[in-house]
Order: structure tokens, then sequence, then C-alpha cells
């Protein structure tokens, strides 16, 4: 489902991988190597990136926590910031996130999808938002990168919205793309509640309330009032 991609934090696309010379061989075996090396590489970034920020960490270091050269990781990325930005690619596309059922609207599954971030199980991934949105000042790059992946997530919940409205399960009235603005706001208030709320991150009544609240705020009808998406959400 579209809602289930556009409604995490931003869509980031995968970057695609750098070919090598290993990667035109005709053996499966050196077929494989690279991308076990890209992995290595990108799962030592990730924990050094999360423990230290961008700015932080050097490729030097992410090569030598890789256990490769600092020149090989260039075989594989173009630069720190295509690393870092492939990197929280990763962490947003393997997220654990609801996900809507033939009986279930786009539109519907977005309160639980937005409440999945007030859980546990997405520190790691508030984390890397906060990061790539403080390095985005700095680093015109990952700035541009991005604003293409937000302005890509408004306009896939825009749609969705949207779409609701032609069936008449959200006021026609509202304008999508406000709509969708607000609750990637909201999402992006949510990436600061280690700083804001530590006490809320896991509390079940938490995630009800902000479920309703964002029901609320896209003005989604539903017959089973407020609360019906709790059995859609991740407590943990």
């Amino acid at each position: 489902m579209t809602i289930y991609l556009s409604t995490r934090l931003a869509y980031f696309p995968p970057m695609p991988a750098k070919r090598s010379k290993a990667s035109n061989t005709k053996s499966s075996a050196r077929d494989d190597a690279p991308l076990s090396t890209r992995d290595r590489i990108l799962a030592a970034a990730q924990t050094l990136f999360a423990e230290h920020g961008f700015g932080g960490v050097s490729m030097p270091a992410i090569a030598n926590a890789s256990g490769i050269t600092a020149g090989a990781i260039y075989k594989h990325f173009d630069s720190k910031d295509d690393l870092f930005f492939e990197v929280v690619s990763r962490t947003v596309r393997s997220a654990p996130m609801p996900e809507a059922q033939a009986s279930v609207s786009g539109a519907a599954v977005l309160p639980s999808i937005v409440a999945t971030y007030t859980t546990h199980k997405l520190k790691l991934l508030r984390q890397l938002a906060l990061e790539i949105h403080a390095a985005s000042d700095k680093h015109p790059k990952v700035r541009r990168m991005l604003r293409r992946s937000l302005d890509h997530t408004i306009a896939g919940i825009s749609s969705t919205l949207s779409a609701a409205q032609n069936k008449g399960d959200i006021d026609r009235t509202l304008d999508s793309e406000m709509l969708a603005s607000a609750v990637m706001v909201f999402i992006m208030g949510l990436m600061h509640m280690e700083t804001l709320l530590p006490d809320r991150v896991g509390d079940s009544e938490w995630n009800a309330f902000v479920q309703d609240r964002v029901r609320a705020l896209v003005s989604l009808r539903s017959a089973g009032g407020p609360g019906n998406y709790q059995e859609l959400s991740l407590t943990t």
C-alpha cells in the first residue's frame, strides 16, 4: 500500500549500489562479496551515526569498523552524504509498521502508523531522523535528498487523503496537501520523544491518544468511534 510506505519518516528510496569490478565477474561467489561488504559498511555506519551523529563520524572510522580499508569504502559509496542517506533509508524501510489490509483503507490505517512513532521499536529511527534534519542544515547534498524525500512523502499522504475524501471518509472541503503537511509535522514532533516525553515512549495510553488526535486532525470518519484503530498499532 502506498500509505504504508509514504507515512514513514519519508519515502527514502534506496541509493543505487555502485558497480565494482567484482560485479562484472561470472563467479557468483565474487558477485556476492561486494553486497556482503556493503551490508557490513551500512551496519557499522548505522551504529556510528546513531551514537555520534553525522558530523562526529568519518569515512575512515566507518571503514575501520567495517573491517575494510578507508579507500575501499568508496567502491560502495561516493560520499559520506550518500552513505548516511542510505543508512536512514534502510532504517526507514525496515521499521515495523502497520499495513492496510484489504478491508482497511490507506487513510484508515494512517492514525496507527503515526502512533507507531511512539514505540520503543522505532528509537533508532527517531535518532536518525533528528540527525538527518540536523545534518541538512550544514550539508547541501543531504538537504537536497531530504527535501526530495519529504516532498514525495507529503504528496503520497495527500494523494491517500484525497482518495478518502472522494469516498466521503474525510471532509471534502479540507485541503489534502495541508492535511498531509500537518501529519508530517506531527510525526516530526514525535521524533523528539526521547527528549520531550521519555516516559511516554511505549505508553499504550499515549499511543491510543495519538491515534485519536491524528484521526481528528484529518477529520477521518468512522463508525467505530475514538480508539477503534488500536488493534493496528505497535505498542512495544
